[in-house]
């Protein structure tokens, strides 16, 4: 046993020797993928090898991470709680080594008017829906949408998120958000909507394109929370909403069924940040609040 161990080591120590053979041991030893196709990097259900995969081409530098760790021994829970956070990190939320393999993993924030368990889990949007004529009635398996109503609320959204005035601007992401109409396909798509999507893949420009889409999701989400707590805060400029939602629907009235979008110049009074001595919540309570729905 003596002798081989010794021949092992001198085959070894030759093999240092010698700078070709010692940049393939290197190569190897950092890289062991390097020559496998895909096909044959992992088993089905084997989350570690389809994450080795991914980021080998995705994230090098976390490849190289995980790597480091399975050649020290590392168990699968440790290399599973490290790929996730790190993916996550780089503005991709992970949470199971799984979801990998369905392409990059989104979330969605939409929402479906016509829903009525929607208004079970978010009674708080009750009033502002009922200003646009929608009025969730007990027992019924479907919420009647008035035709208009999603005009109006893309006029109304969009002449509020061209306001100067950054209250203003959050109250018109949040009815952006209400009647998707965002441009953001993570907050006007729910999950089944987004379902029937094909999945980004993990190539360089869908990822770039992901990260970009989910941070400015979480900017408008940001803002949708913020924008209701105003509402809520501000019983004057609810009045006046109401107001510019009637003089909306009027104006889409006399256009008797034309395709064109209103046009029609709509005046806000401003809006107090906190209301009558309301408090606003914190953006971050906010958004774990929004993204409850």
């Amino acid at each position: 046993m003596n002798e081989l161990l010794d021949t092992f080591g001198l085959l070894a120590a030759a093999m240092l020797d010698d700078p070709l053979l010692a940049l393939a041991n290197a190569v190897c030893w950092l890289d062991p993928l390097w020559e496998t196709s895909d096909d044959d990097l992992y088993d089905e259900g084997d989350g570690v090898g389809l994450a080795l995969c991914i980021t080998r081409s995705a994230f090098p530098d976390i490849y190289a991470g995980v790597v480091e760790r399975i050649r020290s021994g590392a168990a699968e829970k440790e290399l599973d709680s490290f790929i996730c956070g790190a993916i996550s990190q780089r503005g991709i939320p992970l949470d199971n080594l799984e979801f990998l393999g369905y392409g990059i993993p989104l979330n969605a924030c939409g929402i479906e008017l016509s829903d009525p368990d929607l208004y079970a889990a978010r009674a708080d949007l009750l009033p502002l829906v009922e200003l646009f004529g929608i009025r969730p009635e007990p027992g019924h398996y479907n919420v009647e949408v008035p035709d208009c109503a999603y005009t109006a609320g893309r006029v109304i959204a969009d002449s509020l998120v061209k306001q100067a005035d950054e209250g203003l601007k959050q109250v018109g992401w949040a009815l952006a958000w209400l009647f998707s109409c965002s441009g953001n396909t993570l907050i006007d798509f729910d999950d089944e909507s987004l379902a029937e999507i094909p999945p980004l893949s993990w190539d360089e420009n869908d990822l770039a394109f992901a990260i970009e889409l989910i941070e400015e999701a979480d900017g408008i989400i940001r803002d949708v929370t913020a924008g209701l707590t105003l509402l809520e805060a501000n019983p004057s400029f609810f009045a006046a909403l109401e107001t510019n939602i009637q003089r909306t629907y009027k104006t889409i009235a006399k256009m008797k069924g034309k395709n064109d979008e209103p046009r029609i110049r709509l005046e806000w009074p401003p809006l107090i940040a906190g209301g009558d001595g309301a408090t606003v919540p914190d953006p971050e309570f906010l958004l774990v609040r929004c993204d409850a729905a």
